[in-house]
This record gives structure tokens, C-alpha cells and sequence, in this order.
């Protein structure tokens, strides 16, 4: 989609933002010597209700949810060139009413926290940036690697709790990074990494790897990753990642147009393999996407289509075939990759053992204003647990002025499967309603 006029590219920028893709530009608010400090606030509030819930009650839920995140940014100019940064930042968050409904939060969840700690060191030609400390990393789209963003809250016999916020997912920062990027002159450029994870859902799981892209700005960019599961806290939170200690992934992933005006492309295969436990990993996941934008078109209509196969475990083996989605999160839009507002968030499947199928249609009425409607076809996979359903969501975002974004959404969930059938209570089609205020500066 072409962006034009400046409510316009607020109205991408919104998207990203509420999206978890990227964060707002910060505010300059000292300059002199070479030394620059920048600040910057966002903050979500969201109201969310369901027909029908995940927690064998047999009711709907009505809840909501906030944070409030500011961060400072310090960049100073050193003798030889190069250039010095840091940056704080800390996040408030909370969950109000029945808690969501899956149960992964109970409505009482409220933190204060440092989200963001971390220094670095910029080369005087910006080939090399290293950087350490408490801060977010993405790998490609975020399909295993978006930021640490799953936060759930106060569940009964479970230590989970990180605050809250769950749908919202405002922390995004690992607890701890080392990241080297190194982008020459060129097509090719590389990312060496080291995180771990501080979150009790993930088992406070360690991991290192390498990122090589090949980028050309009018064709898209081709990437291959290579990581290794370092440790994880085995038999902690959920106690359900213990498996994934040792683990080896390779991605291989796709993204851009070829150079054709108006069309998307995308695609990524993920291979994870062998591990420390007695049960040894042989899963896998892909994608393929194909989008194009109607730009002389009234509203400039967007229609992409998107397969997707995540492996489930199969029972005849002594292997874990189980795809491990590992730290996936919201990226460049609905559906990336949380897929389907009430399937992933709340009901299942979340990128495992099953195969989903997305068509989604994007308009643009007005440069201030994005329209979208998406249907879901969730499918079992394996001998995972039958989770399959489809699901229809509207939504719109609306950039309100240079600050405030509104984004509401109205989705209808029906259930498949005989085990979210069991899991709900009853067949009937499940109502979601939802509204979130956005703000940034």
C-alpha cells in the first residue's frame, strides 16, 4: 500500500505500533556537544469482552487492560568517531475485571518495572553496533523471534505472573542481550545475538544465534538463521518447554516484491532439531503469503492470502515432533503472528499442531483511516489436540490526531474441534468485541 500525506503515515506508524512491530520516534530533547538525549511515552487501554470463555466456567468475559511505558535514550559522540548509547525505560501495566478468557489472567494484576537497561557502542561508519543489556530483539517478521512478550498474570498453583496486560503484550525486552549487527556496504549484513529470558512462562529460556540477510531494497530481503537453546529452567512455570533445552533451529525466510509495483511476497521455513532431553525435537513450521494493493482502486483495496503448517507430535514415536513457536509475537499486522484474535489469544491452536489458512482484505477510505476484514480456517495436525475452527475479524484503526489512535474490533469465533468444543463448554459461535486507545509521543 502506498503511503501518502502525513495522517497516512501516522496511520501505518499506529499499526506498527499497536501491531508490537516498532516503537514510536523518540522526542529530542537535548542537543549540544554531540550529546543528544530523546524521550519517548506510549500507552495502551483496551476494553474486551467474549460471549464465551476457555476456563470450563461456561461464561463470557468482560475485562481490561493498560500500560503506560516511557523511555530516555542517551547518545554521546566519543574522540575517535564512533558513537556511545544507552537507554531506561520502565513499564506500568495491569488487568482490571474478570481477567481474559482463556484464564491466564485473573483481573488483579497490577507492576511497575524497568522494561528497558541497556548501553551500547555504534562504529564512526555504522558497520558495527553492539549492544547489551535489558532490550527488545527481532529476527526477521518475528515468526520464532519477535520479543518476550507473552505477560500473563495470577493463576492459582502456577508461578507465572509478569504483570498482566496479556492481549496488549506491552513488555517486549528480554531480561538480558548481547547483540552484535554488522551491516557493510552491500547487500549482505548479520546479526550475532545472545538473549535470555526472564519470563516464568518461558522457563527463563537462554538462546544464541547468527542472522545472515541478503537485502535489496527493491526486491525484498532473503535471510538464514541458525540457534541453539542454551538452557531452560526445566520444570518451572507451565513446566512445558523442558523439551526445548538444546534445541537447534534453522530458519530460512523470504520478504518484498521481486521488484513488482503493488505486490507482496513472504515466506518462511523453521527446522528444529535434536535437544538435551531424553525426548528429542524433529519439528517444523512454513508459511507462504502472497498480497496485492489495488493503488488505483477506490480506497486502494488489499487482498493477501496466507497458508500456514505448524507440525504436532506424533504419538507412535518417541520424539517431540511438536512445533516450539518459541518467542513469535505481534509484528506487521493482525494475524502476525497471534492468528485470529480469539483462536490464538484464547482458544488454540498458537502455532502448533495445526495448518491455517488466512484471506484478508484491507481498505483505506480516508488517509487517516485503515479497514480490514480477515477470515481464519484453523486446522489439527498430527496427533495434537483437535482445535480447529474458523474465525471472522472487522477491524479499523483510526489515527485520531498526532498522538491518539483508536483501534476497535469485532470478531466471531466457532469451534470445530471436539477438544476446544470441550474446552468452551458447548459449539456456539463466540462473540468478541474489543477497543483500544492508543497513545505515543
Amino acid at each position: 500500500m502506498k503511503i501518502t500525506g502525513n495522517k497516512l503515515k501516522l496511520n501505518a506508524l499506529a499499526a506498527a505500533l499497536l501491531l508490537g512491530g516498532v516503537q514510536a520516534q523518540a522526542a529530542e530533547i537535548y542537543n549540544q556537544d554531540g550529546k543528544t538525549v530523546e524521550f519517548n511515552v506510549e500507552g495502551m487501554a483496551a476494553l474486551l469482552s467474549t460471549d464465551e470463555n476457555y476456563t470450563g466456567t461456561g461464561n463470557g468475559n468482560d475485562w481490561q487492560e493498560a500500560y503506560l511505558k516511557g523511555d530516555l535514550v542517551v547518545r554521546s559522540s566519543v574522540s575517535n568517531g564512533s558513537t556511545m548509547y544507552g537507554g531506561l525505560g520502565v513499564i506500568g501495566l495491569g488487568t482490571w475485571g474478570d481477567g481474559d478468557a482463556a484464564g491466564l489472567t485473573s483481573g488483579d494484576e497490577r507492576e511497575l518495572k524497568i522494561e528497558n537497561a541497556f548501553v551500547g557502542w555504534q562504529s564512526e561508519d555504522g558497520v558495527f553496533d553492539l549492544s547489551v543489556g535489558r532490550q527488545q530483539f527481532m529476527l526477521g517478521d518475528g515468526f520464532v523471534i519477535a520479543g518476550d512478550a507473552i505477560s500473563l498474570g495470577e493463576i492459582d498453583g502456577v508461578d507465572v505472573d509478569r504483570g498482566g496486560a496479556y492481549y496488549l503484550a506491552g513488555q517486549k525486552s528480554f531480561d538480558q542481550t548481547a547483540i552484535l549487527k554488522i551491516d557493510p556496504e552491500g547487500a549482505l549484513r548479520s546479526d550475532l545475538f545472545w538473549l535470555q529470558s526472564d519470563n516464568p512462562y518461558h522457563q527463563d529460556t537462554e538462546l544464541a544465534g547468527i542472522n545472515l540477510e541478503l537485502v535489496d531494497e527493491t526486491k525484498g530481503t532473503l535471510g538464514l538463521s541458525y540457534m541453539k537453546v542454551l538452557d531452560v529452567e526445566a520444570g518451572t512455570g507451565f513446566g512445558i518447554w523442558d523439551q526445548r533445552d538444546g534445541m537447534d533451529i534453522v530458519s530460512l525466510r523470504g520478504q518484498g516484491s521481486l521488484g513488482v509495483d503493488n505486490l507482496f511476497l513472504s515466506f518462511e521455513y523453521v527446522d528444529e532439531s535434536g535437544g538435551d532431553t531424553a525426548v528429542k525435537n524433529e519439528g517444523n513450521a512454513w508459511y507462504v503469503e502472497a498480497g496485492w494493493t489495488f493503488s488505483d482502486t477506490l480506497w486502494s483495496p488489499t487482498i493477501n492470502y496466507r497458508h500456514a503448517e505448524f507440525s504436532g507430535d506424533d504419538a507412535s514415536t518417541a520424539d517431540n515432533e511438536a512445533f516450539d513457536p518459541l518467542f513469535f509475537g505481534f509484528t506487521r499486522g493482525f494475524g502476525t503472528w497471534f492468528q485470529g484474535e480469539v483462536a490464538s489469544n484464547y482458544a488454540g491452536p498458537a502455532n502448533s499442531g495445526n495448518s491455517v489458512d488466512r484471506i484478508e482484505l484491507m481498505l483505506q477510505p480516508r488517509e487517516d483511516l485503515t479497514v480490514g476484514l480477515q477470515y481464519w480456517d484453523f486446522g489439527q495436525k498430527d496427533d495434537a489436540a483437535d482445535l480447529s475452527g474458523t474465525e471472522i475479524d472487522l477491524y479499523a484503526l483510526w489515527s485520531i490526531n498526532e498522538n491518539w489512535i483508536f483501534s476497535p474490533m469485532i470478531g466471531v469465533y466457532n469451534p470445530d474441534g471436539a477438544d476446544v468444543i470441550a474446552n468452551q463448554g458447548n459449539d456456539d459461535s463466540n462473540l468478541y468485541l474489543q477497543g483500544v486507545l492508543m497513545y505515543f509521543y
